[in-house]
């Protein structure tokens, strides 16, 4: 073949589209990377919040996992660009991940998109708001969310346990650097008790979606997420949680060098898979 007959080959062999949307949403619109599969519309629907302590993330950082999941899990990702600390602070994410989650929500088919079959994701922050929209989403009665997962999240910034002390430092996600994203994100005055910041104190964990928690056993956030677990099973909620041991926070992102990122993101898939398309009973 020629070199640019080969070129179309290869274009057309790519088994997503990825565009960026703006979401005309009411007030502050939402910027938003729809990743969507080549399978028949309409494809269920991940909800994805970046992290980077609210304030360093983007969507470009977190591409590649929201690539993946969206060819693994065979569902349309929707990463949420949402305004960033410290010139939009708390609760400017919390608003507008909830906004773009509604509007996938209500007009999500408008883009091949299945609004009943709605998830929501994110690591470290990111899984902190994804905690905090399902609970919005519950204690408003929309939008319909089935399924969360939570990667090593932020949970209670109000925190003293043993792995806030055993991993404050030396473990690339330092307490130091844990109260610097703090400062940034939450203006004076406002609690760090807030549900919307410490999700894991809401007086309530019953109603919420079900859950995969994945903690990583060198992460100041472990045994958050190792309570948070243990609340939602008390409450009824079906959950799994699955540590790693000896991996730190964020390990996921780098499952070139790492067989347990390997196995965390092929775990990821499959429980998004099988929320979407459970099998028969």
């Amino acid at each position: 073949m020629t070199p640019e007959q080969a070129r179309k080959e290869v274009r057309d062999a790519v088994v997503m589209d990825v565009s960026d949307l703006t979401l005309a949403t009411e007030g502050r619109p939402v910027g938003v990377r729809l990743y969507r599969p080549a399978r028949p519309a309409p494809a269920p629907v991940l909800m994805y919040f970046h992290g980077g302590g609210w304030v360093t993330g983007d969507l470009d950082t977190h591409d590649s996992f929201c690539r993946v999941m969206s060819e693994w899990a065979g569902c349309a990702v929707v990463a949420v660009d949402y305004p960033r600390p410290p010139e939009h602070r708390f609760p400017a994410a919390v608003k507008s991940c909830y906004t773009a989650t509604s509007w996938i929500a209500r007009n999500g088919a408008s883009l091949g998109l299945d609004p009943q079959r709605i998830a929501v994701a994110g690591g470290g922050s990111g899984g902190g708001l994804a905690a905090v929209i399902c609970q919005m989403a519950r204690d408003l009665g929309a939008p319909p969310i089935g399924f969360q997962l939570l990667l090593y999240p932020v949970l209670d910034c109000l925190a003293r346990n043993r792995s806030r002390r055993n991993f404050a430092n030396g473990f690339g996600l330092t307490a130091e650097l844990m109260d610097w994203y703090l400062d940034q994100y939450v203006p004076p005055g406002i609690p760090l008790g807030h549900p919307w910041l410490s999700p894991a104190r809401d007086t309530s964990l019953q109603g919420l979606p079900a859950a995969l928690i994945i903690t990583a056993g060198c992460d100041l956030l472990r045994d958050e997420g190792r309570a948070f677990a243990r609340g939602l099973k008390r409450a009824g909620v079906p959950v799994q949680h699955k540590e790693y041991t000896g991996m730190p926070h964020g390990f996921i992102n780098y499952p070139a060098t790492e067989a347990s990122a390997r196995r965390a993101v092929l775990l990821c898939a499959e429980a998004l898979a099988g929320f979407f398309d459970p099998p028969p009973a």
